[in-house]
C-alpha cells in the first residue's frame, strides 16, 4: 500500500500567505471602520437635523405666543421691564430624553406701531448637547382699508362718470397740493356673480386697479383704467385687472359709552384731552342743529344716524370736527348723511371713521356736497353715494353704488393706520433666521 507523503510548503510561501491574510484583514478592518464612522456621522447628522427641526418648531411656537399676547393684550406670565416683555416656555419633551424650551423677547410691546419679536427655540439632548434656532420679525396690526372702494360680497357700480385716484395724507393733506394724484387706488368686488360684471365702471376714470373674482370690469366709451406707464392710446389697461380681490374683514369692537350724547346743537370732546365716549339711541341732526367735535370722541348709536335738512326749509343738520378733534361713530341702525354732512377740518381721513357691522338689508346713504374726509366700514350693508361728492379716504360695504359723478381720492396712509373700533389682529413681517442650524 502506497501512502502519499504530506509535503509542507516552504517557509517563504507560508510567510507570504500569512502576510496576505493580514493585509486582507487590515483592509477589511479599515473598510468596516470607515463604514461604521460613516454610519455614526450619518446618525449624528440625522439627530442634528431632527433637533434643529425641533428648535425651529419651538421658535415658531414662541412667535405664535408673542402674537397672541400682542393681540389679546394680556401679559400675565410675562416679565416686563420698561417697554420690553420677555417670557420662557418649557416642558417640551421628545424621544431619546430630549427636551425643549423657548425664550421670547418683544421690544416696544406697549408702544404704538411696529413691535420687534425675537424668539429662540432650544433643544437639549440626553447627553446635554443643545441645538438652538433664533427667529426675528417685526409685527404690527393688520391694515383694514387696503382698497379705495370695496364691495365685500356685492358689486361696485358707477352709474355715470367720475375719477378715482390715490394720494398720501402723510405727505400732504390735499392731493391737489404738493403731490400728483397717484395710480394705487384699488376698486374691488368680492361678488361671485357671473351673470354681469361685478365692477361696472361706466364712464369713470380709475387710476389704479380693478379686482374682481372672474368677470372683470365693464365700461363705456369714456371709461378708463390706467397706470403711470399706460400708453395714452389705451383706455383699459388689462394689466391693471386682477382676479384676486382682497378685503380683510374684522370684528367690530363696540366700546362702553357712559355719557349720553347731548341733543340739538352742542360741542363735545376736550381739545388735547383723553377720548370721550357718548351713547345715544337715535341721532337726528336737522333744523340747523350742529354737533361740534373738539377733541377725541367716540359715539355709540344703538339706532339710526340721520343728518338731514329739516322739512319746509327748517335748517340743515351738520357735524363739524375741529382741527383738535377726531370722531369714531358706531351705528347699529340706519345711516343717512345728507344736508351739510360732516365737515372734517383736520382733512385727515384717519380722524373720522363710521363703523356699522350689523347685518342689514336697508341701504345706507350719503348725499351731500360737503367733501368727506374719512373711512366707512359697513361690510354687511348696501351703501349708496347719491351726489357728485368729493371723497378722501376709503369705503368698505357689502355693495357700493355711485349714482352721479364722484371724485374719489384714496388715502394710501390708511394702510398704516389702526382703528380702535375694529379688532384688527397682529401679523408678522420680515421674518428671518439670525442663527445657523
Amino acid at each position: 500500500m502506497n501512502l502519499r507523503r504530506f509535503q509542507r510548503l516552504p517557509s517563504n510561501d507560508r510567510g507570504a500567505a500569512l502576510l496576505a491574510a493580514l493585509c486582507f484583514t487590515l483592509v477589511l478592518a479599515l473598510v468596516l471602520g470607515s463604514y461604521i464612522t460613516a454610519c455614526y456621522r450619518s446618525l449624528q447628522m440625522s439627530n442634528r437635523n431632527m433637533n434643529s427641526g425641533h428648535s425651529v418648531e419651538l421658535a415658531e411656537t414662541g412667535m405664535e405666543e408673542a402674537l397672541w399676547a400682542l393681540h389679546d393684550g394680556t401679559w400675565a406670565g410675562w416679565a416686563t421691564n420698561g417697554t420690553t416683555a420677555t417670557k420662557t416656555l418649557s416642558g417640551f419633551t421628545y424621544d431619546g430624553n430630549a427636551t425643549g424650551s423657548v425664550s421670547i423677547t418683544i421690544s416696544n410691546y406697549t408702544g404704538g406701531g411696529t413691535r420687534s419679536i425675537t424668539v429662540t427655540g432650544t433643544t437639549t439632548l440626553g447627553d446635554g448637547t443643545t441645538s438652538s434656532r433664533t427667529l426675528t420679525s417685526t409685527s404690527s396690526q393688520a391694515a383694514l382699508f387696503v382698497n379705495a372702494i370695496a364691495g365685500t360680497t356685492g358689486k361696485v357700480k358707477f352709474k355715470s362718470a367720475g375719477t378715482v385716484d390715490s394720494y398720501d395724507s402723510s405727505i400732504n393733506v390735499d392731493p391737489n397740493t404738493g403731490q400728483t394724484p397717484g395710480y394705487s387706488a384699488i376698486v374691488s368686488s368680492g361678488s361671485t356673480s357671473t351673470t354681469s360684471n361685478t365692477v361696472q365702471m361706466n364712464n369713470v376714470q380709475i387710476k389704479g386697479y380693478v379686482a374682481t373674482l372672474s368677470t372683470g370690469p365693464s365700461y363705456s366709451t369714456s371709461g378708463k383704467l390706467v397706470g403711470p406707464t399706460t400708453s395714452a392710446s389705451v383706455k383699459i389697461d388689462t394689466s391693471r385687472e386682477t382676479t384676486s380681490p382682497y378685503q380683510p374683514l374684522f370684528d367690530e369692537i363696540t366700546p362702553s359709552a357712559p355719557t349720553p350724547l347731548p341733543s340739538g346743537t352742542a360741542t363735545i370732546g376736550t381739545a388735547g384731552g383723553s377720548t370721550k365716549y357718548y351713547y345715544a339711541s337715535d341721532v337726528d341732526l336737522s333744523y340747523g342743529n350742529t354737533l361740534t367735535v373738539d377733541g377725541p370722541v367716540v359715539i355709540v348709536i344703538s339706532g339710526h344716524l340721520y343728518i338731514t335738512d329739516a322739512p319746509f326749509g327748517g335748517g340743515a343738520g351738520h357735524i363739524v370736527i375741529t382741527s383738535n378733534g377726531s370722531l369714531e361713530i358706531h351705528v347699529a341702525g340706519d345711516l343717512a348723511i345728507d344736508s351739510s354732512g360732516i365737515t372734517n377740518n383736520t382733512k385727515l381721513p384717519k380722524k373720522l371713521s363710521i363703523i356699522g357691522t350689523t347685518d342689514s338689508w336697508d341701504s345706507y346713504e350719503m348725499g351731500t356736497n360737503t367733501p368727506f374726509y374719512g373711512v366707512i366700514y359697513t361690510p354687511n350693508t348696501i351703501f349708496t353715494i347719491s351726489n357728485s361728492q368729493t371723497i378722501y379716504g376709503s369705503i368698505v360695504a357689502r355693495s357700493i353704488t355711485f349714482t352721479l359723478s364722484p371724485t374719489f381720492h384714496y388715502d394710501l396712509n390708511l394702510r398704516n393706520v389702526v382703528f380702535s373700533g375694529i379688532d384688527t389682529p397682529y401679523s408678522v413681517a420680515s421674518v428671518r433666521e439670525t442663527t445657523n442650524p
